[in-house]
């Protein structure tokens, strides 16, 4: 045993002298725990006491280096490989063998620690060469077991490969195909194995930072934080509209959806996709977006406004679903506040004016009417206002809006409060109406006004307001149409009538009155306006029959009275006056229709 001790001694100082001098501990471990095993199975050491814990004591370290081994073979395919799937594999492989070489030295330490305290106890010296090749080896085994956390520090061979992992996912993620199979399939994998090695945190902002970028750069939008009119706002609604349904129906619901696949397998469940949607959205350009649509809502309340403010809720009320399904984390708490906040401004703008319009139309009741008996602009502009507000495009959206502001008041909604509040606008335009006839100074003049405006409300009938008020509303414009048009043949040709029932004139002055009168007449009425060309012709109609039988029949009893004098040749050629025909015709060419009211006027003829 002396010999044997003596042989190992001189063995171990070589060893130990190439071990102090060699560049590479580690290798040096490997030759001389090889020298080790191959000395101890020597048959002599069997029959030494302490021969079985030294055998018992190489496996495990045999083991370790072994591993050790497989570590370097992984490193050096990590830096020859180019395939993404792969790399991950073999990033996979070296954790998990820096792990088992980890595990490894500490068993192997172990069984060295308890044969060297062993071999101490039964009467080994402590600078017995055996015991000193211990030790080292001790020193040695703790170095190798430092691998897996050196190689987690910069510079390490796996710190290396998982920051290479993150850049290939910044590559990808900046691709526009991000979605298809194989980028897909690429970034669950690299984030599967970077979440492995703890570093999802990383992983995650790597990918909102990429993702909010792509976002901003695709939907840029400079009207955000121009400074902007009042008056030119408007002019931005309808691409505001279209961004917002792009925004929320396109770009994020397919982030959202993106979140979800790529993150699913990752991290506590739904957080971690939750956290990156929410995070991208609130950095992404939303918030700028809601808060235009708030500047819109805060533009001056005007009638016309509220058509495009009905438009912009409508907007809102369409993506509706996905906001509630979408902006649901704790980073998209302001993207729901700033939706809560344009969401009031545009009810309570919306609200604002509808609730005004009857006191608007009230307003313009000092105005005058139009000189020429049509229809005022105010009737005509509200009247199709009501039946915008009315129709299948505006009223449901009208409705939900007085509901939603009802509600916020405790009362309940009801579909009489809108009809009953559009009587109410009629009723202000009928006021006006009356109040525009009554200032006419010209009777006649006053029952054309009257009668268009009624034949106006007749038009109605198969609009939105028309259905509304009913039938026995349209009706009962008809008569008054009628009757006004009534009133004014009436008034104007009952009159011109009446002079040929002078007795106090000879036939020569009342004929010369009468055209005279016809001409005064026709030169001012023939530019008042009729606007339905039905009841134009009608109304021209029931003039023609009034007043050219009458005409004809006294102007019969003129001529056969001339004959009689044999008088008619020297009094007719001294004298203007019209013919039954050319009476007619000028009576038949009275009055504007609408088209004509701006461009044209006629000035009549005799015959």
């Amino acid at each position: 045993m002396r010999s044997l001790l003596k042989s190992e001694m001189e063995k171990t100082k070589t060893s130990s002298l190439v071990l102090e001098k060699t560049g590479s501990k580690l290798e040096e471990l490997n030759t001389k725990l090889l020298s080790l095993e191959a000395d101890v199975k020597v048959e002599r050491w069997r029959s030494s006491p302490f021969s079985d814990h030294i055998r018992y004591t190489i496996a495990p370290v045999s083991a370790a280096l072994r591993v050790f081994a497989t570590v370097q073979e992984l490193e050096r395919d990590l830096m020859s490989c180019n395939e993404v799937l792969g790399y991950v594999s073999d990033v996979k492989r070296l954790g998990e063998a820096l792990k088992l070489l980890t595990s490894s030295c500490v068993l192997a330490l172990n069984w060295l620690e308890d044969t060297t305290k062993f071999l101490s106890e039964n009467g080994m010296p402590e600078d017995h060469p055996c015991g000193l090749r211990f030790k080292t080896s001790l020193e040695l085994l703790r170095e190798l077991q430092m691998t897996e956390a050196r190689a987690y520090l910069r510079g390490g061979s796996l710190y290396t490969a998982l920051e290479n992992l993150e850049i290939e996912l910044e590559m990808i993620l900046e691709e526009e195909e991000v979605l298809s199979e194989y980028n897909l399939r690429d970034m669950k994998a690299i984030i599967k194995r970077l979440d492995a090695h703890t570093m999802l945190t990383n992983c995650v902002h790597v990918y909102i930072k990429n993702r909010t970028r792509v976002i901003q750069k695709r939907f840029e939008i400079d009207y955000l934080e121009r400074k902007i009119t009042e008056t030119a706002i408007e002019g931005y609604i309808d691409q505001w509209r279209v961004d917002m349904e792009l925004a929320v129906k396109e770009v994020y619901e397919f982030e959202s959806n993106l979140c979800y696949e790529v993150f699913k397998d990752v991290g506590e469940e739904e957080y971690v996709p939750l956290h990156c949607f929410g995070a991208i959205a609130s950095k992404s350009g939303i918030i700028p977006l809601l808060r235009f649509g708030s500047r819109i809502s805060k533009w001056k309340k005007s009638p016309p406004k509220l058509l495009r403010l009905l438009e912009c809720f409508s907007t809102m009320d369409n993506v509706r679903t996905e906001f509630n399904r979408l902006f649901i984390g704790e980073e998209c708490s302001e993207i729901r506040r700033e939706t809560r906040e344009l969401i009031s401004n545009l009810v309570k703008g919306v609200c604002e004016i509808f609730w005004e319009l009857p006191c608007q139309v009230e307003l313009q009741r000092p105005n005058c009417p139009p000189l020429d008996g049509g229809v005022p602009k105010l009737v005509s502009v509200v009247t199709e206002y009501c039946n915008k507000l009315l129709g299948d495009k505006n009223k449901p959206v009208l409705s939900k809006i007085l509901e939603i502001d009802l509600g916020w008041k405790n009362e309940k909604y009801q579909e009489e409060i809108l009809t009953g509040h559009m009587y109410n606008i009629l009723r202000e335009i009928a006021l006006n109406l009356d109040a525009w006839s009554s200032s006419n100074k010209e009777t006649a003049l006053s029952y054309i006004f009257m009668m268009n405006n009624h034949s106006h409300f007749c038009g109605l009938r198969e609009t939105p307001l028309g259905l509304m008020m009913g039938e026995s509303w349209l009706n009962a414009h008809e008569q008054y149409r009628d009757y006004y048009a009534a009133l004014y043949v009436k008034e104007s040709w009952g009159k011109l009538l009446s002079l040929l029932n002078n007795k106090a004139q000879t036939v020569k002055t009342t004929l010369q009155a009468f055209a005279k009168g016809f001409d005064e007449m026709y030169t001012k009425q023939s530019r008042w306006v009729v606007e339905d060309e039905k009841v134009r012709w009608k109304i021209c109609e029931a003039m023609v029959r009034t007043v050219v039988p009458k005409y004809k029949s006294y102007l019969q009893s003129y001529i056969m009275l001339l004959v009689e004098e044999d008088d008619y040749k020297s009094h007719g050629k001294d004298m203007n006056y019209y013919t039954p025909k050319g009476l007619e015709m000028k009576m038949r060419t009275m009055f504007q229709s609408k088209e004509e009211r701006e461009f044209s006027h006629f000035d009549g003829y005799k015959d």
